[in-house]
């Protein structure tokens, strides 16, 4: 019996440090991590988003939700406001970018979640300081393109904020400042950078040579991806609808109302987003705790934090379970 407990405790042991393990990931209530010029760094919030000019003003067609829900996405913005802040979605993860089968607001990809500085809007792993529901006439063409209507009762073309990391190109001397958003959807999954070190890794066949040359964490890449034709986007998105309503672009980025180089730092959201840019690495900063001392990769964890600890208790409980059964026939013996 005194095995079984031990047992029994070290299986709640393990829970708690697989839950630890995976809060290293999440943004806190203030903060979350950005990559700037090929590095880790923090964004330090010091207040909430704004949503300007309204969505009135730019879709006359969309009024009816604009009350409640001022923020748009994917439409040509004259926003004015200090500097921008590229959001990097991994679109190629499908509808788990808005939360659909994801990991607690983290997206999936191919069973494995893709971990990025920003969950999805109304999950527990959304960002504090980001709207939690935007509109987009990209949103609508994906709910038509799997034929409803709605999603999750919200009006047409209201979805959740998609997942994201973020992506500057000034810290503006690290001083607190307004930030324009500039939505970038993420089609091939080989540029998608590890949030806590920055890099990519290949998970998908490319024609190209270098498959993970453009990885996301400069400006410089953003504007070379978004003219890089890669097979890598074709063989990472057939069945997936946010693809399909973008028109099935080939090239490694998709900008929605952004065509060239030169146009990659126009707001194409009505959003603003006040924060300080801090040097240091966000998530090197929250491995304090004795039980997450193992950073995982993006594109070698399976299944996601909830299914790999089902497994893990599943496998103590079975383990539990036959000690159980040896001890009783030894007791029977005796």
């Amino acid at each position: 019996m005194k095995a079984i407990i031990s047992i029994v405790a070290l299986a709640i042991l393990m829970q708690f440090a697989l839950a630890a393990s995976f809060t290293q990931y999440y943004p806190t209530a203030n903060q979350t991590g950005a990559f700037y010029n090929g590095s880790v760094i923090t964004y330090d919030y010091t207040g909430s988003y704004s949503c300007y000019p309204p969505l009135s003003s730019i879709s006359p067609s969309a009024t009816t939700n604009e009350s409640a829900y001022p923020c748009y996405a994917g439409i040509a913005s004259n926003s004015s406001q200090a500097l921008p802040d590229w959001i990097l979605v991994p679109a190629y993860a499908g509808m788990s970018v808005f939360g659909v089968n994801g990991t607690n607001g983290m997206p999936v990809f191919r069973n494995s979640t893709v971990y990025v500085n920003c969950g999805a809007g109304n999950s527990s792993t959304m960002c504090a300081s980001d709207p939690k529901f935007v509109y987009s006439p990209s949103f609508a063409m994906i709910e038509n393109s799997i034929g409803v209507r709605s999603f999750e009762g919200l009006p047409n073309g209201i979805m959740p904020l998609p997942a994201h990391s973020h992506l500057i190109n000034d810290t503006f001397h690290n001083d607190p400042i307004p930030w324009y958003v500039v939505i970038v959807y993420v089609l091939d999954p080989n540029i998608m950078p590890n949030v806590t070190n920055g890099k990519c890794t290949q998970v998908v066949a490319s024609n190209v040579s270098n498959p993970t040359v453009n990885c996301l964490t400069s400006l410089a890449a953003i504007k070379r991806a978004m003219q890089t034709e890669d097979n890598a986007t074709i063989n990472a998105n057939i069945g997936n609808p946010v693809w399909d309503a973008m028109g099935k672009p080939s090239t490694e980025v998709y900008i929605p109302n952004d065509t060239s180089q030169s146009e990659v730092g126009k707001p194409n959201t009505n959003m603003v987003i006040p924060f300080a840019a801090e040097s240091y690495n966000f998530y090197s900063s929250k491995q304090t705790s004795s039980l997450s001392t193992t950073i995982v990769s993006q594109s070698s964890r399976h299944a996601g934090s909830a299914t790999d600890e089902i497994t893990v208790l599943a496998i103590i409980i079975v383990i539990a379970v036959a000690l159980y059964a040896v001890l009783r026939s030894k007791g029977k013996k005796h």
